[in-house]
């Protein structure tokens, strides 16, 4: 099978349950899954003596996104960043609708408010991911 690349957009992210939380995705400029590992190395007095090897990666679920205000029953994800600082939230994040996804699980982080002058108001949030964050299958 040939490689077929993936390109971001009309992507989901869910905060919360998975069937009822709410879907920024019209709110999002990005969002991105990034590793952190701290590779090791030991070397001794004698050429042969050439260790390394590299922790298990920590997860950040890294956001960027608009502020703005919503209609109806759907909130803004700095609201909601706001709102729920602090505590642990289930994820999903496709990067196109339908498609493979991520699911884990993130502890929630208010975001920045304000900006500069005649520009859109954006901010950007690097949430923790708590252990690995699995694979999913497209629906």
């Amino acid at each position: 099978m040939a490689f077929k690349p993936i390109m971001m957009k009309n992507v989901d992210l869910i905060l919360g349950d998975e069937g009822t939380g709410p879907n920024f995705k019209c709110q999002l400029r990005s969002v991105t899954l990034t590793p952190n590992s701290s590779p090791q190395r030991l070397k001794t007095l004698c050429p042969q003596g050439r260790y390394s090897d590299v922790s298990d990666p920590e997860w950040d679920l890294e956001l960027g996104y608009a502020h703005g205000s919503t209609d109806g029953a759907d909130q803004a994800l700095a609201e909601y960043l706001q709102e729920n600082h602090g505590e642990k939230q289930p994820f999903m994040f496709r990067p196109q609708v339908g498609g493979n996804g991520y699911q884990g699980t993130v502890t929630v982080l208010a975001g920045p408010v304000g900006g500069q002058i005649d520009q859109w108001m954006e901010g950007s949030v690097t949430l923790p991911v708590e252990g690995q964050p699995l694979r999913v299958e497209a629906i």
